[in-house]
């Protein structure tokens, strides 16, 4: 992968990385270990069978059952589920719901009733897949919408499209659900670079996303991953102080006045909590996220890892 490209969808899906590609000609780099706080690997790793290229995770509200992004062709992204049976991960299998086209990012509901994930099937039935424009540039069948679909006694529903107030064009991407039933989401701006939206979801209706306050133009920000009383959000961007070219992960605190400024949890947590796609577990003190390097610390262009890091200390810190 070219440090020119752009870091999100293009790369997960022109080229073969799970990696949200979508931004702002971000990449992922190698760094440097200088002996703080380990993350360790989630997939593949804990969990059997899992490709080489995988991406947000997104858990059941019991932690029992984690369904994520999965490319064994390194072309085509699918949304698979592993389960947790006598503590261990079983191999993951093709969700109901995912197989055709591309789909990825799922996201839990809070109460686990629903899920809502990024998808390029046609808005229409036998319609054309979707084309995703951003950073200037046009990828056919490569767009995205948000989609949902409902968990009911016989299992997984028929997926439903949001509506349009959300979906306003054909890239839409990294879904994240509030325990209100609010969306955020990312979606580009003129300039081609993806900024993070929030539609509250008032008396059953989706109302007009608002663009989230710690937004710079400049640099972009993606992958959204919040708690559900929306007491902080992670995000990743290439603002300062990522290195140029690279995304940090950053989480930012409800204050009385809106969102703190961000913390860059490389510097907070480790040198090793870098990427894209976050997601958080049931519990909230388990951050996991994406990049490229592997078990040995080595930077793989080819693959994609799923990483976990503890963020307890980082919200005792500020009153969670």
């Amino acid at each position: 992968m070219k440090k020119t490209k752009t870091f999100l969808y293009t790369t997960l899906i022109v080229s073969i990385n799970i990696i949200s590609a979508h931004a702002t000609g971000l990449s992922i780099y190698n760094i440097t270990d200088t002996g703080k706080t380990d993350a360790t690997l989630f997939a593949p790793g804990v969990i059997p069978g899992a490709t080489n290229r995988t991406a947000a995770p997104a858990f059941s509200p019991d932690g029992k059952s984690v369904y994520f992004g999965q490319s064994a062709d390194k072309k085509d992204i699918t949304i698979v589920a592993s389960y947790l049976k006598d503590g261990k991960w079983s191999e993951p299998v093709a969700a109901p719901f995912s197989g055709d086209f591309h789909n990825l990012e799922p996201a839990f509901s809070p109460n686990g009733k629903y899920l809502v994930f990024a998808s390029s099937r046609p808005k229409i039935a036998g319609g054309p897949t979707l084309e995703g424009n951003w950073g200037g540039q046009t990828y056919p069948g490569r767009g995205g919408n948000l989609w949902k679909v409902e968990l009911t006694k016989k299992g997984w529903g028929t997926p439903e499209l949001l509506p349009e107030i959300i979906n306003q064009n054909s890239s839409i991407f990294s879904p994240a659900i509030t325990a209100d039933g609010s969306v955020y989401f990312m979606l580009p701006d003129t300039s081609g670079r993806f900024h993070i939206r929030r539609s509250q979801f008032k008396n059953g209706k989706f109302e007009t996303p608002v663009r989230s306050s710690f937004s710079v133009d400049k640099y972009g920000d993606v992958d959204p991953a919040v708690a559900p009383d929306e007491s902080f959000l992670i995000f990743s961007s290439g603002r300062p102080p990522a290195l140029p070219h690279t995304a940090d992960l950053f989480i930012v605190f409800r204050t009385p006045t809106g969102w703190s400024e961000p913390i860059d949890l490389r510097q907070a947590i480790s040198d090793k909590v870098f990427g894209v796609e976050a997601r958080l577990s049931p519990d909230l003190k388990t951050l996991y996220f994406s990049n490229q390097r592997n078990a040995a610390g080595i930077t793989v262009d080819t693959d994609q890892y799923t990483w976990q890091a503890d963020i307890s200390k980082v919200l005792k810190e500020h009153g969670l």
